[in-house]
């Protein structure tokens, strides 16, 4: 554990969602004089990802101003510091945040990720996600607010949600995806999760995705498995993520499998708060299951930096950091 929480770590899939501690989720459900929905020693109790996505939502709302989102951020920083993290894209989607408007949220999450990193705190990115239930109206504003507020720490464009309970949701954020793209933003796509292989190759082909969140039912087909390690299209897979919501067990789960067919695969822990999983204890965990050392460990860290949509000035800089690390070995 010593060398895991020493080592130089990059995180490409979390979402800030996911962030908040039940000490945090209490205090502002009682600052707003808000009822918690159960008990808050089980206040993280979900089943299935639909209510998951429920539990989301009602945390969100609890945000109701800019400086709160700042603070969310804020926190969120001092964790990836905690965690070893010293580079990390976040996902934030607007929709599961009924009570405080776009500008405010993303602005004020930006905020606050400018002034932990001037403070010395990890270098964290944002990347604004759709909801693949949302219509198309509030997803086309939501794209279009991204596109004429372009700041630095704002690297690109997801989609996220249930893709079973939205079939045509590639096609429907097409044109958004392609908008965003042809502007320089990174494209990352939950898929492979709910979907099997076909919603993969349609992140690909239809959304024109850089790089995969989850992706792990790629495993299912041959054929794509060798697409993916051809054109090396990273896969952000969580392994906790996924055992908790049933997909896999810690037995069966393809991501030992996929790092041996020399897959661009990395890990993430998608809500770490929610699942009691930060990054440290995930990937003692994978070590654990798979017989592991630090330096496959390590190799999961490269993979991330090759998923990572910064620039090839700051690539160097991690990479040098990472390179360091290794030859300490």
């Amino acid at each position: 554990m010593n060398d895991i929480m020493r080592m130089p770590k990059l995180e490409m899939h979390i979402h800030i969602e996911g962030t908040f501690d039940v000490e945090t989720v209490c205090a502002l459900a009682e600052a707003q004089g808000i009822t918690l929905p159960r008990p808050k020693s089980s206040i993280f109790t979900f089943s299935g990802l639909t209510d998951f996505l429920s539990l989301l939502d009602w945390i969100c709302s609890l945000v109701r101003d800019r400086d709160t989102a700042r603070q969310i951020a804020y926190r969120f920083a001092e964790y990836a510091k905690e965690q070893g993290i010293i580079y990390t894209e976040v996902i934030v989607n607007p929709s599961h945040w009924k009570n405080i408007g776009t500008e405010d949220l993303i602005q004020g999450i930006l905020d606050g990720f400018d002034e932990a990193y001037g403070k010395g705190l990890p270098d964290c990115r944002l990347l604004v996600s759709l909801r693949r239930e949302q219509d198309l109206t509030s997803s086309s504003n939501t794209v279009d607010w991204v596109l004429s507020h372009r700041h630095p720490r704002l690297i690109g464009l997801s989609v996220d949600g249930n893709e079973e309970l939205s079939a045509d949701s590639n096609k429907r954020f097409a044109p958004l995806f392609r908008k965003c793209k042809e502007a320089g933003l990174g494209i990352t796509v939950h898929a492979g999760e709910s979907s099997g292989p076909e919603g993969v190759i349609e992140a690909l082909d239809m959304l024109g995705a850089d790089r995969i969140d989850h992706g792990v039912r790629a495993i299912e087909s041959p054929e794509l498995i060798e697409r993916l390690r051809d054109e090396r299209i990273p896969l952000d897979v969580c392994f906790t993520s996924n055992v908790i919501g049933g997909l896999y067990t810690a037995e069966n789960h393809p991501l030992g499998t996929m790092y041996g067919m020399g897959l661009l695969v990395n890990a993430g822990t998608d809500d770490p708060e929610l699942m009691q999983i930060p990054l440290c204890t995930e990937l003692e965990r994978i070590a654990a299951q798979y017989g592991w050392g630090i330096r496959d460990l390590l190799a999961l860290q490269y993979n991330a930096l090759e998923a990572a949509f910064c620039s090839d000035k700051d690539k160097d800089l991690i990479r040098s950091k990472l390179d360091a690390f290794k030859a300490s070995l």
